[in-house]
This record gives structure tokens, sequence and C-alpha cells, in this order.
């Protein structure tokens, strides 16, 4: 089978796939609170990476085992600034439009391979989910006062990978979880039946793993498979004029599975399929999130042995429906699609300058939400722009 065929054949698989998986159900949104990619290569991919280990941070985020197929220690640094566009309205008359800022999110990643030996040990250190909405006064629907809501979660991963033969290794990675949650008004909602400003709220700790496989064929054709745990948290806690309010809100479990092909010289072609546990991870389920799927798919070209480029794009569907709404107002974290697109320039001879840039296309959901004069249709409308810088050292 020549090379042409065989791209031939992982490109229309790839997009059967994802036709008959995510463009049936009329609607394809966000991966909700986790973002899709992490640190400049791999968002510039479109987060495909379960198969494909273009970089340690890319590779730590998502497949434990896929560290050991880097062709050389390194270490990566990536900060993401990311700016999102919300806007509120309802048939009360009027809207807002949120006014949150750029939001940074860091990442890094080291990995080091072992000398004469099969292991591969790594530690990523990024934030992987959460988001910011600043609603200000004047808005109906928010009884004509400011609303805010924000969450970070910062996730740090010690990593070990065996190669158990030349071309098949395995990997895991304990996880441990910063987060923090903040809301104001708190209420009225599943944490709080009435509306109360929400003070004292400080970072959190959760635990978690992630285990992972990663298998090269002969062929040219890679694959990865890996799944992350729920991330328990502590319970959340925020103090209110009317005393503490506790909140159980772990996120939830990810399943990915990956495929990479690189049999075109100076391409590589890498397609990503997961499944994102929402319905079962405490404090989502009693917001009314679903399970979802999503697809992601990146290719590479080097251009010059100085010049890499690189596109994406991710498609998913979404975890809040219109019977949701009321209990999402404030934190619809929807989307479309994401399209991404970035590089790499070797500016010296062990050190690269990465950038990528990624748009999250315009989505809105729209559902009633009950008040004292009857149902009120609300409409919240969602966009974002990131812009991704870092550098990658190898030795």
């Amino acid at each position: 089978m020549s090379t042409i065929q065989r791209l031939t054949i992982f490109l229309t698989l790839a997009t059967g796939i994802a036709a008959t998986a995510f463009f049936p159900s009329g609607t394809v949104n966000a991966q909700g609170i986790y973002l899709t990619g992490v640190g400049p290569v791999n968002r510039s991919m479109a987060g495909a990476g379960t198969a494909a280990p273009l970089d340690a941070v890319g590779a730590l985020a998502w497949n434990p085992a896929s560290i050991s197929g880097l062709a050389n220690n390194e270490v990566g640094f990536g900060v993401e600034l990311l700016l999102a566009d919300v806007e509120l309205t309802s048939s009360l008359g009027g809207g807002t439009e949120g006014d949150a800022g750029a939001a940074a999110v860091p990442s890094i990643g080291w990995v080091h391979r072992m000398d004469d030996s099969r292991w591969t040990v790594g530690l990523g250190l990024a934030g992987v989910a959460g988001f910011t909405n600043n609603q200000p006064a004047g808005n109906p629907i928010l009884g004509g006062t400011p609303a805010y809501a924000m969450s970070e979660f910062l996730q740090i991963a010690p990593t070990v990978s065996y190669l158990v033969t030349d071309k098949l290794s395995i990997g895991f990675a304990p996880l441990i979880n910063l987060g923090e949650v903040g809301f104001d008004p708190i209420g009225p909602s599943v944490i709080t039946p009435t509306a109360e400003t929400s003070q004292g709220n400080r970072k959190h700790w959760g635990i978690g793993f992630q285990a992972g496989v990663y298998y090269i064929t002969d062929n040219h054709f890679h694959f990865g498979a890996s799944f992350r745990s729920p991330q328990w948290m502590e319970d959340f806690r925020f103090f209110t004029p009317s005393g503490l309010v506790k909140f159980d809100l772990d996120l939830p479990m990810i399943v990915s599975l990956g495929t990479a092909y690189t049999g075109w010289e100076d391409w590589t072609f890498a397609a990503d399929f997961r499944y994102i546990g929402y319905d079962d991870a405490d404090g989502f389920s009693e917001l009314g999130w679903s399970n979802l799927f999503a697809a992601a798919f990146g290719v590479q070209k080097q251009v010059s042995d100085r010049i890499y480029l690189r596109s994406g794009i991710n498609f998913n569907q979404s975890p809040i429906h219109e019977s949701d709404v009321a209990l999402n107002v404030i934190s619809p974290l929807i989307q479309q699609y994401n399209i991404a697109t970035g590089g790499s320039y070797r500016f010296a001879k062990n050190v690269d300058l990465n950038l990528s840039y990624v748009y999250l296309g315009k989505n809105d959901v729209t559902g009633t939400v009950p008040t004292g004069g009857g149902p009120v249709t609300v409409t919240n409308e969602v966009s974002a722009h990131s812009l991704i810088a870092g550098v990658t050292v190898r030795y």
C-alpha cells in the first residue's frame, strides 16, 4: 500500500467517524469547563495529541505513555491569553455584554529519558479547565445587579512511562489539582436557594490519576489511548451573610483515543476522539450537565530545518441543553467549534519559539428561566479568542 493510499484511508476514516458521531445531533458545542488543548504546540493542533507527542506539554497532558515517543529530553513553557465575549439577553428586554478581560493560562512540561533505561519521567503543570464571566449592572434577568462567575483549575502531573518494546509504551501519572470557584451572587441555584453575596472562597485541592498506552506500527501509524479519572476535589466553601455554604464539585473523567500518521515526509496528521463524563461528576450532574463526545483533528508540516506550521479543528457535543439554561445563566460554557493555527521557529539549535492562535466559534443557547411573572426566555451567546506563546528547550 502506498503512502498516499494510507493517508487517504486515515483521513477518510477520521472524517467519517467525526461526521457520524457529531453532526446528526444537530448541535456541536464546547468541551464544557475543560480546555480543548494545553500549551502552544498542542493548542495549534486543536488538542489532537493522544497519539502524536509533538512536545512535552501536550504529551504530558493527554497521554502519559506518549512521553516515551519524544525524540529528545526537553522542557517547555507557555502562557495562553484567553479573551471571551459573552452576551446575555432575555425576553424581558435589554441585555449586557460580559467584561471579564483576558485570562492567563500557564503550561509547563519537562520530559527526561533515563540513561540506558526503558524508563522516561516527566512533570507537567498546566491550567486545564476554567471560565470567567463578569456581567455589568442593568440586565433585567439578573435583577439589574452585576453578576460574576469564575473557575480556575491547575493540574500538576508527575509522570512515568515504560517502554515495553521498541514500539509499545505504557504510562501513569498521579494528578494533583488546585482549583478555585467563585460566584457573586451565589444563588439562586443548586448551591443555595436564595441569592446571596459570596466571599472568602479559597483555593481547594483535589486528586486523581491518568493512565495511558502508546503504540507505533511498522507502516507509520501511531495509536494511543488514555484514561483520566474524575478529579476528586474537596468541597468548595463559600462564606455568605447566612453562613458557610459548601458545594461538591469534581472534574469529570476523560477517555481519549488517538491516531496519527507520519508516513508522508515532513508531515504529521493526528486525530483524537474523547468522551467526557459530566453526568457522573458531582456538581456538574446537579447543574444538569450531560456527557459529551469530542473530536480533534490536527496537521503539522515541517517547512524547513527551522520552521514548523500547524493547524487544526475541534468539534464537540454540548454539555448544556435548553432545559438546563436556568441553572447555567451565568456559566454558559458553550461554543460551536475551535479553529487553531500556529507554528514554531527554531532560532537556536535546541530552542524553539512556539506561537498559536485559537478561535472559539460563536455559539448560543436559549432556554427558559422561571420568575415570579412567569417563564422568561434567556439567550447566552459566546465566542472567544486565544493567543498562546511559549518556548521549548531540548537537551
